[in-house]
């Protein structure tokens, strides 16, 4: 990813490389919650709570707030949740995506790059037609394209200048050669061991020059699926002293079981 706005909307919630430590409420409570909560932040936020603990029953209404709401903060962190726990089907169906019609460009900024969090080639075409709608505004154009290009590589194919119509054509033909039923990140099915690959690496070359381990969306796909928070973030500084929190981390997921092409929040599978 060339682009570095992830993590960095300026409206947002919650900023950071996950959506908290589970609650020690029980389900029941959490549902209590929501029905006595005054404001549209509680509700997301007890939403949230009952998806990390598997309960997705109440998906509609994140779907429902986020098509409704009217405060860019809440929608912005919504379209983070629900990419996060969207199934293909939940992507399938645009009636889920409604907002996207009348998004200011921090809304589409924001769905545009959170988008590689689905995982899921479904994306792929509402994708295509904010780039076509986004064209003209320079810095949404890139993260759309960036966005669009980490899931099925175009510009390597085909050139960073292609057309919205010669993108959606490779897409169509992408899809023909994959399994559109499963999950992917940068081409590959997604699996946290590769992640972890990934990540021990950047911090093994970082702990040798206490550089900061400048990794975004990794840190944030792994602690959004494992619900373990990675012990460091994007400008977290790699040294002797730390390191091996890393190989602690990596070595904790190693005794779970993972299955490729599979999508996961908290350690529940979708």
């Amino acid at each position: 990813m060339k682009v570095g706005v992830f993590m960095g909307e300026t409206g947002n919630l919650m900023n950071s490389i996950w959506f908290g430590e589970k609650s020690t409420l029980s389900q029941s409570e959490i549902k209590e919650n929501i029905l006595k909560a005054d404001t549209e932040t509680e509700i997301l936020f007890n939403l949230l709570e009952l998806y990390k603990i598997g309960d997705f029953t109440q998906k509609p209404l994140l779907i429902q707030l986020m098509n409704r709401t009217k405060d860019e903060a809440v929608l912005n962190l919504c379209i983070r949740v629900f990419l996060a726990v969207a199934t293909h089907d939940d992507l399938r169906d645009s009636n889920n995506l409604r907002f996207l019609s009348e998004g200011t460009e921090e809304t589409i900024n924001t769905f545009a790059s959170a988008a590689i969090t689905s995982l899921s080639l479904d994306i792929i075409p509402y994708l295509l037609a904010l780039l076509e709608e986004w064209d003209e505004i320079s810095d949404t154009a890139i993260i759309i394209k960036d966005s669009i290009d980490s899931f099925i590589d175009f510009e390597e194919q085909i050139g960073e200048e292609a057309t919205v119509d010669e993108i959606g054509d490779f897409y169509f033909k992408y899809c023909d050669e994959n399994d559109t039923k499963s999950y992917y990140f940068q081409q590959n099915l997604a699996f946290p061991g590769d992640l972890s690959k990934k990540l021990i690496q950047r911090v093994m070359i970082a702990a040798n020059s206490d550089e900061p381990l400048k990794m975004e969306i990794i840190p944030y796909l792994l602690s959004i699926w494992t619900g373990e928070k990675v012990p460091g973030d994007y400008n977290t500084i790699i040294s002797a002293s730390n390191y091996k929190d890393f190989i602690d981390y990596i070595k904790e997921l190693s005794t779970r079981n993972w299955e490729k092409g599979q999508k996961y929040f908290y350690g529940y599978k979708l």
